[in-house]
């Protein structure tokens, strides 16, 4: 079950990718805070937390099977969240700098994307 859960995900992502862009409704839209771009993908028990900054970009981040109420209560997962929210921020932070560029018609993402964790805040 795991692994076609796994599996269906994947096809899922693929999908999305090629035949219909990264759009809202695919994705669990309240895992994060409203001010970063947390989204999960759901199969039963299993999520995959992505970073979601628009219909033609999304950075996937990790998941797994969830055995708790929320994330936060489950051991597994209760680390993705924070770590995604605090890339979503070393982005934003490089966009706005100049040192990332993204292309709003392709999705591609480029310059200084070395992060370390003298970058953390």
């Amino acid at each position: 079950m795991k692994k076609k859960g796994f599996n269906e995900i994947v096809q899922r992502l693929s999908d999305m990718a090629d035949s219909f862009g990264f759009r809202e409704q695919f994705f669990e839209m309240k895992e994060g805070l409203r001010t970063d771009s947390v989204v999960a993908l759901k199969n039963g028990r299993i999520r995959l937390y992505c970073l979601r900054w628009s219909s033609i970009l999304v950075i996937v981040g990790s998941g797994g099977i969830k055995t708790a109420q929320t994330y936060q209560k489950d051991i597994a997962l209760r680390n993705i969240v924070p770590e995604l929210q605090e890339l979503d921020k070393l982005i934003s932070r490089r966009q706005r700098s100049g040192e990332i560029e993204i292309d709003h018609d392709t999705g591609e993402i480029s310059g200084n994307l070395i992060f370390t964790s003298g970058d953390l805040s």
